[in-house]
């Protein structure tokens, strides 16, 4: 065990885990300014860095910002909880006063690259605490660049797995160890589970996309579908591969009616994470979810018998074990928390160098660990596989390191073109016409796209 592997131990039995995002004192508010003179110490020079997490993800963080003040004298950095940073930090930045860090998402790196509101942190002039792209996993490295330079460090990458209740598989007849591998597969798995009452109402689904609908630009990706076309800026979700993805999703909608679905996934809306949790409860035994639920059934279930595997694919994708797709090679998403440095800070190598700690093996195993996540960077130690919360750890180090997982397209505008998608699967949910309202999706989205590019030029 590492020195800072203890560290974080130590630390972590501190504090017993809650429910991520619960608020911390002041979440809401402009952000405040902790920690005294004395606390610091006399001649450091104090770097600012806001982040969006609370409750225990933030404390988890907090324990690392912890190991970097303890390990020199000359730097203290001090975390400054902010809520609905992405605005906060826009307006900080055109402000002329923005922190000296940001934890922002993968998302934000091409709007603030394209603002020119960040610095590029393989920039020579950052010296020594410039950061290499090459550590990476190539899909981080790509979620950290725009256009050519590397404008981030990573906090933590999560992916998306298929989670199954082992126990529940065994009493429907199914094997536990042969998790769905193709579209079919799950349909025909999930039918299994499907269970009415007397009156035709449905008490019981095996997989529903709407438990949660965290993500519903997400389901392309299992027909072989992409968003976003970087090289020619084109909007591609009206291609055939997502046309046949949304009407797979209608098919599924309209054979447990679509009322039906919707109320089950109303039922479950306020409890995500919970005791009450779909698949914590075993109300369900099959829902898409990121690695963080492994935290969530530690608290609330312990003994719940689970694992995941990589998102099922069309049939025509998957070919054991020598296809494009395979275990080995999932495809899946790939989204990132990251670290950046804005534009007009007071402390650019300071933050430089709080940063490329963070990107540390040793630092970023810890933190991944705390998090249930897996770790972004191109190695990964035995030590962090054996040692890991997450007993579908492997699945996710799989997916992320796999040369077939998609990123969110790095694009300025694709929050709204997530919004305009998930009006448009509402829609495609209670019966509109797949082909045409994905059509006028991709209308709106590219005419989007186009004055941003118009702008940019």
């Amino acid at each position: 065990m590492s020195d800072v592997d203890g560290h974080f131990l130590r630390l972590a039995r501190r504090t017993a885990l809650g429910v991520i995002g619960v608020g911390a004192l002041g979440y809401g508010l402009w952000p405040r300014k902790p920690r005294s003179v004395a606390e610091i110490g006399v001649g450091r020079t104090v770097v600012d860095y806001w982040e969006k997490w609370t409750g225990p993800e933030g404390e988890a963080m907090q324990r690392v910002v912890d190991v970097f003040n303890g390990s020199q004298g000359r730097i203290f950095v001090r975390r400054i909880p902010v809520s609905d940073i992405t605005s906060k930090a826009k307006v900080a930045i055109g402000g002329g006063d923005p922190p000296d860090v940001l934890g922002l998402y993968s998302y934000s790196v091409p709007q603030f690259a394209y603002a020119k509101a960040a610095m590029a942190l393989d920039d020579a002039a950052l010296g020594e605490h410039a950061l290499d792209a090459s550590v990476y996993a190539p899909a981080v490295a790509k979620l950290l660049t725009f256009e050519g330079r590397l404008w981030g460090g990573v906090s933590s990458t999560y992916s998306l797995a298929l989670y199954r209740n082992r126990a529940m598989f065994k009493e429907a007849g199914l094997d536990p160890d042969r998790p769905p591998r193709t579209v079919s597969e799950l349909d025909a798995m999930s039918q299994r589970f499907e269970k009415r009452a007397a009156n035709g109402g449905l008490e019981r689904v095996g997989f529903l996309h709407t438990l949660p609908a965290w993500w519903p630009y997400f389901w392309p990706i299992m027909f072989g579908g992409s968003l976003f076309d970087e090289a020619s800026k084109k909007v591609l979700i009206a291609s055939p591969e997502c046309v046949k993805t949304y009407a797979w999703v209608q098919r599924t909608m309209a054979r447990l009616g679509p009322d039906a679905a919707a109320q089950i996934s109303g039922n479950f809306s306020r409890f995500f994470h919970s005791a009450k949790d779909p698949f914590i409860s075993g109300a369900v035994p099959m829902i898409v979810q990121g690695p963080w639920i492994a935290n969530f059934i530690r608290i609330h279930r312990p003994e719940l018998d689970y694992d995941a595997s990589p998102v099922p694919v069309d049939d025509g994708m998957y070919d054991e074990p020598n296809g494009l797709l395979n275990a080995a090679r999932p495809t899946g998403m790939l989204e990132a928390d990251v670290l950046m440095i804005p534009r007009g800070c007071k402390h650019p190598l300071e933050a430089a160098e709080f940063i490329k700690f963070t990107q540390r093996q040793e630092v970023q195993e810890a933190f991944c660990r705390e998090h249930a996540k897996a770790s972004p960077l191109a190695k990964v130690s035995g030590e962090f596989l054996r040692t890991h919360p997450n007993r579908a750890i492997g699945t996710h180090v799989a997916i992320t390191q796999s040369g077939a997982v998609q990123v969110l397209p790095q694009t300025p505008v694709w929050q709204a073109y997530a919004d305009l998608i998930t009006s448009a699967f509402d829609k495609i949910c209670n019966g509109a016409a797949v082909s045409e309202t994905l059509g006028a999706v991709g209308q709106r989205a590219q005419q989007m796209v186009d004055i941003a590019e118009t702008r940019r030029a």
